[in-house]
C-alpha cells in the first residue's frame, strides 16, 4: 500500500471510496458528487491536504481473492483501477473552522467498508499526524458519532483524548484531541 496526496484526476477513485459510506455515520452532509467536488477544488486551491491509500494491482487480486463477492462491491473497484482504498484529510484553516482554534488542525478518515480493520485506517492516521507534525501543528482534532466505535477505538489507541459530546445534525458526537509534540 502507498499512501499519496490526491491528485485532482483521482476524481473517480474518491467517488467510489465515498459513494457506499454512511455519510451521517462520518459526518458527511452532503451527496457524493458534491463532497468530491469540494475536496478536489479545496486540494487545488490549497486549502487542505488530502491523502489517499492506495493499493497496487496486485494486492487488489489478493484482496479480491479473500472476500466473498457479496461482501463487497468489487464491480465498482475493478472498474476502477486508481485501486484507492481509503483517504485521510488535514485541515488547518482555524478562521474557517468553529471547532478549530490557531495551530490546530482537523482530521478526516475514511476506508473503503471491505478494508477496515486491516490496518489502512491506523495507517492513514498516522501519517497524517506526522504530517500535523512537520507542519508545526500544535494539536489534532476529530469529530466522529458516539457510535462510531472504530473511530473512537481507533483515536484512543493513538493517544488521543476524549473531549466534548454534543448534538448536532440529530446526532451525537464526540470530539478528541491530540497534543503534537
Amino acid at each position: 500500500m502507498v499512501i499519496r496526496l490526491l491528485h485532482p484526476d483521482d476524481w473517480q477513485g474518491l467517488y467510489d471510496l465515498i459513494d457506499p459510506i454512511d455519510k451521517q455515520l462520518v459526518g458527511m452532509m452532503s451527496d457524493t458528487e458534491e463532497l468530491v467536488e469540494d475536496w478536489i477544488n479545496n486540494l487545488v486551491m490549497g486549502l487542505w491536504e488530502v491523502y489517499v491509500a492506495v493499493l497496487s494491482k496486485e494486492e487488489m487480486a489478493e484482496e479480491e481473492r479473500r472476500f466473498i463477492r457479496k461482501v463487497f462491491p468489487w464491480k465498482r473497484l475493478r472498474e476502477n483501477p486508481s485501486g484507492i482504498v481509503g483517504m485521510v484529510t488535514l485541515f488547518g484553516d482555524w478562521q474557517e473552522d468553529e471547532d478549530l482554534e490557531e495551530g490546530d488542525f482537523d482530521i478526516g478518515v475514511t476506508v473503503a467498508e471491505g478494508f477496515q480493520r486491516k490496518g489502512i485506517g491506523k495507517d492513514l492516521m498516522k501519517y497524517i499526524l506526522k504530517r500535523g507534525y512537520e507542519l508545526k501543528f500544535k494539536q489534532a482534532k476529530l469529530c466522529t458519532r458516539i457510535d462510531n466505535f472504530g473511530m473512537k477505538k481507533l483515536a484512543l489507541k493513538l493517544g488521543f483524548k476524549e473531549g466534548e459530546k454534543v448534538k448536532k445534525n440529530d446526532y451525537f458526537w464526540v470530539y478528541y484531541s491530540k497534543e503534537m509534540k
